[in-house]
């Protein structure tokens, strides 16, 4: 852990350096430079190292929650509940800040909830609940792609698509500063959250056997989650894998323990969202939208721990 801690602490330093002006922190500080990093790259990296560590926590409280390695916020619906929440306040309110949030955060409420009520009736807890969530993230994807058809393709289409590929372009303090208090408490939640995960995985008989509401923790655990992962997405866009491949890589560092992995799953999402944030602003002469990075990093590492743990994972399912 010392050296994860040693590496983010690396590469936040040399992130605030780095995009379309380098320049270096030992040069003197003139008025531009000052500018660019005050008011440009710390809120954006601030709003990346925020949105790294809620999918990644959101992604491990899902996978602690259904018991299933696969489970994270983009396979069980958030992501597509959360963004058919944003494209609907973007399409059909005024343009605001506040709507958006709001508006996001129901509607992950609301597919999580589906997912979990499905799961239940079928009473399948690992490819149920996988194909449950496929089958409603596909309904909120196809009510996504029926507004895009619908919306003016000159004023409103431009902003949906390119809100839907994910970027932390333009992040402002003002952006930040509505997004980090429902992101903050889910994150802060999910964070002390260590304890009651290593209950759950019990079982509900023995949890129930030491006096654990089961019922209460999964709701508040679910409440959390989506916070984290909803105001994200509102913020930035879609970003897929983050909270699927964080819980895996933290896994392999500090294994199963979750009062060890819950906080170092957060560093290891807040460390990967903010390596894909830099590549994404200095790869190409245009910034690359966020989730075609993500696509292409966290598809191999999963694929990667898979091979390398896939028989550990399948004995604990």
């Amino acid at each position: 852990m010392k050296k994860l801690y040693f590496i983010f602490t690396v590469l936040v330093i040399v992130s605030m350096f780095m995009g379309r002006m380098w320049f270096s922190p030992f040069s003197s500080v003139e008025e531009l430079n000052k500018t660019i990093l005050l008011e440009v790259r710390t809120p954006r990296i601030m709003a990346v190292l925020l949105g790294g560590a809620a999918l990644g926590l959101s992604g491990l409280a899902f996978q602690n929650l259904f018991k299933n390695y696969l489970a994270g916020p983009d396979i069980l619906g958030v992501t597509s509940g959360s963004a058919f929440g944003a494209v609907l306040a973007i399409l059909f309110l005024p343009f605001n800040s506040y709507l958006i949030q709001f508006s996001s955060f129901l509607f992950g409420i609301v597919a999580v909830a589906l997912v979990y009520r499905f799961a239940q009736v079928i009473n399948s807890s690992t490819v149920g609940l996988v194909l449950t969530g496929i089958v409603i993230s596909a309904v909120f994807s196809g009510a996504i792609g029926l507004f895009k058809y619908l919306a003016d393709p000159y004023n409103k289409l431009p902003t949906i698509v390119f809100w839907l590929l994910g970027s932390f372009s333009g992040v402002s303090w003002k952006d930040l500063s509505i997004s980090m208090l429902p992101m903050s408490l889910g994150i802060i939640g999910l964070l002390t959250m260590g304890w009651i995960f290593n209950i759950l995985s019990l079982g509900d008989d023995e949890a129930k056997a030491l006096g654990v509401d089961t019922k209460k923790w999964r709701k508040i655990i679910i409440i959390f989650a989506t916070l984290s992962s909803s105001s994200i997405t509102a913020l930035a866009g879609m970003i897929g894998w983050i909270g699927l491949v964080s819980p895996h890589i933290a896994r392999l560092i500090v294994g199963f323990e979750n009062r060890k992995l819950v906080p170092a799953t957060a560093l290891i999402g807040a460390t990967l969202l903010l390596v894909c944030d830099d590549f994404a602003r200095t790869l190409g002469p245009a910034e690359i939208p966020l989730s075609i990075l993500t696509n292409f990093i966290g598809a191999p590492i999963l694929f990667f721990i898979l091979f390398k743990r896939g028989k550990m994972y399948y004995a604990r399912s």
